[in-house]
């Protein structure tokens, strides 16, 4: 935990912007929307047309094999649940197609895990059990905005 000021400045809410970055740096993972980085990663997603013309939507850890049955998608709306799944599986590092990331909602995905996970990310950074860059003031903030409560507060223990 670092005690010092944040580019960012607060106001009534905590940025999006850094609640995703805070995420990801959390769980140690790490998106690109760079084609380069295709063969890079634990995971690639992408679209990917059939032979007849139809859009498809490719969620896979194998880039020269993906599995049919397994890894393709008809339709992107369940694309950024994949990728959460992903996620709990283990990858870490994903190459997101910039128009899939945009059109799936990807930074919705993002934004609902790290709501789903903010307890343990504020006690991780109390604790210092992570590196995570994050200010006390962010600290803060993020109890108030989230109703956490410390837990020596909560007590019941007679001393």
């Amino acid at each position: 935990m670092k005690d010092k000021n944040y580019k960012y400045t607060f106001e009534d809410q905590f940025p999006e912007e850094r609640m995703i970055k805070l995420y990801k740096d959390w769980m140690g993972i790490s998106v690109s929307t760079n084609v380069n980085d295709f063969d890079n990663v634990d995971c690639m997603i992408y679209s990917e047309s059939s032979a007849d013309g139809y859009d498809l939507y490719v969620c896979t850890n194998d880039s020269k094999y993906p599995s049919i049955c397994e890894d393709v998608h008809y339709y992107d709306h369940g694309l950024s649940d994949a990728f959460e799944q992903q996620i709990r599986y283990g990858d870490r590092t994903f190459y997101v197609c910039e128009y899939v990331y945009e059109d799936c909602y990807f930074d919705d995905k993002l934004l609902e895990l790290f709501a789903e996970n903010v307890e343990e990310i504020v006690k991780d950074a109390e604790e210092g059990s992570t590196d995570l860059d994050i200010t006390l003031k962010e600290i803060k903030l993020l109890k108030e905005e989230y109703e956490l409560e410390d837990e020596e507060a909560n007590s019941t223990e007679v001393v």
